[in-house]
């Protein structure tokens, strides 16, 4: 990740900052709820909004998500790549676009099919840190499809 461009902080925020986000990636490709915990917040507040377009209150509820995906969706890893953001002292912002393969494994089909079949896609991720008690979680996700189409009005 040395190339992600990460704006203010102090260097250790940047890289405890850019371990976490890694960390969260490497989790990602296997729904490996247990190593989020120490990622993930646990502030009643804390919102996740997931590239299936449904809103997660906490990160219990998001657990119970990574744990239906566990048992239904072989994943690839989530290869970052234009990873940005921002850190003040006490709140940080990292994006970056994701590409990744993945493929439902689950009897029953898949609640929203959105790249189930194995192919290629690029998602986008905006990712929300937090310091609390002195050591940074993320309090809230924004994940999307990215679109590979002309973009409206020639922009």
């Amino acid at each position: 990740m040395s190339d992600a461009n990460l704006v203010g902080g102090s260097q250790r925020d940047r890289e405890q900052i850019l371990k976490l986000h890694a960390d969260y990636i490497d989790a990602n490709s296997r729904f490996d709820w247990q190593k989020l915990e120490p990622i993930w917040s646990e502030a009643p507040e804390a919102l996740f909004f997931n590239l299936n377009g449904h809103t997660y209150r906490g990160r219990d509820h998001w657990f119970g998500l990574w744990k239906f995906y566990g048992q239904n969706v072989a994943s690839s890893y989530w290869t970052p790549f234009d990873i940005g953001g921002v850190v003040s002292n006490d709140l940080a912002v990292v994006w970056c676009h994701r590409r990744t393969r993945r493929r439902w494994t689950g009897t029953a089909p898949p609640p929203k099919d959105i790249h189930y079949g194995g192919e290629e896609f690029v998602t986008r991720s905006t990712m929300v840190f937090r310091k609390e008690a002195g050591e940074w979680r993320v309090v809230h996700t924004h994940f999307s499809e990215a679109s590979s189409g002309e973009r409206p009005g020639g922009v």
